[in-house]
């Protein structure tokens, strides 16, 4: 049992304080809760959000919180650009021994790692004080910067849960979950390498990462009947929301240190043309990985997609230390009758060493030799040099 505020522990690192909540943060909570990053993934916040709910919150929910152990809250300072601290946010531990987490910052703290050192300064407390043995955390799949601060954490992703989070924007369903667990004893740090897709300029192509801008484009890829033969896995029909799905494994793979995937991107207009990934990049052997591509109607034919898979492949066999990725091999498979990708992999440099026969499912169902070309650190690579923003 504890008195709030005043038994509520003051937690210090070189950045950030964690302390009990005070009536002068109202004004700030309130800012924090009509923005509308907060709003987007946060659920059941009032519309409008005013001073009023900001007191009931510090009355009915942090007070009380504390006094039964429960929800052990607090208000979270960083220093701002003038070196002032000043309120960032709330973070809180609720329940036990197996307790879960949660947090909010307020748009001005974004981007420097505030939350991270605040989540960070609350577990090493739960852990040691706080009787707790394990913490969960659970954030809207699409979340990104709550993912992201859950990885520099220490925390170990365990996949999605279908319908866990309340509704949202008017829907009357469930929103699914990322979830994630750190227990006592866990280092509080990163688990993997979050890869994250480094810009790639070339002639004709950029490669950058896709923003949900892309996704009528991928789309109309998706559902073009030439790439439907090519790759038999798609959904049908290939829908926004089938797209959208894919957008959001884009951050699963990449904190995960499986996978960075690139928007090939007109230079110009910045629309979708294509899509590449590397992955299998957490396998057997951490310095090898596999390449692929594919590509929307209007830039086949065009030189584009070679261009963009020179980029790639020279950015991932660039040492780490001077950016890339650092990988000393890369695989690319295609089809046998899939002359066009075939064609790109001789054009980049990769070598064709292997057939398997009657290896790839096609889209009709029937089946094709598939064909194995790589590319070694050794190899020449045809003087690509990747540019980099």
């Amino acid at each position: 049992m504890f008195r709030w505020p005043d038994d509520v522990p003051e937690l210090f690192d070189n950045r950030v304080r964690l302390r009990a909540h005070r009536d002068a943060d109202r004004d700030a909570i309130v800012e924090m809760c009509r923005d509308p990053v907060t709003r987007r993934w946060a659920s059941n916040l009032p519309d409008p959000y005013g001073p009023a709910d900001a007191e009931w919150f510090l009355r009915e929910r942090v007070a009380p919180g504390w006094r039964s152990g429960s929800v052990r809250g607090w208000a979270v300072e960083a220093v701002d650009a003038d070196g002032l601290m000043r309120y960032a946010g709330n973070v809180d531990l609720r329940g036990g021994p197996a307790g879960s987490l949660g947090f909010a910052l307020h748009p001005w703290a974004r981007g420097h790692g505030v939350m991270a050192g605040a989540v960070r300064l609350a577990l090493s407390w739960g852990f040691s004080d706080g009787g707790l043995e394990s913490v969960t955390w659970l954030a809207r799949v699409g979340n990104v910067a709550s993912r992201r601060v859950a990885w520099a954490t220490g925390f170990t992703f365990h996949g999605t849960l279908p319908r866990q989070l309340g509704p949202q924007h008017g829907r009357a369903s469930l929103a699914d979950a990322w979830l994630a667990v750190v227990v006592s004893g866990d280092e509080l740090r990163p688990r993997t390498q979050w890869l994250t897709p480094a810009v790639l300029r070339g002639e004709r192509v950029v490669l950058r990462p896709h923003t949900e801008a892309d996704i009528p484009r991928i789309v109309e890829v998706c559902s073009d009947a030439r790439s439907r033969h090519w790759l038999s896995t798609l959904p049908s029909p290939y829908t926004e929301e089938s797209a959208r799905g894919y957008l959001d494994t884009m951050p699963v793979e990449e904190s995960g240190g499986h996978r960075v995937a690139w928007c090939v991107a007109d230079p110009k207009t910045d629309v979708l043309m294509a899509n590449l990934s590397i992955f299998d990049l957490d396998g057997d052997d951490p310095n090898s990985g596999e390449i692929g591509f594919w590509t929307h109607p209007d830039a086949r034919g065009r030189g584009m997609m070679t261009e963009a898979v020179g980029l790639a492949v020279d950015h991932a066999l660039t040492p780490t230390s001077d950016g890339g990725l650092g990988l000393r091999r890369l695989q690319l498979l295609a089809a046998a009758g899939n002359a066009a990708s075939a064609h790109i992999a001789r054009r980049t440099g990769f070598t064709e060493v292997g057939r398997e026969r009657q290896a790839e499912r096609l889209g009709d169902g029937s089946y094709d030799d598939l064909l194995t070309f790589d590319i070694l650190i050794s190899d020449d690579r045809l003087g690509h040099t990747p540019g980099r923003t």
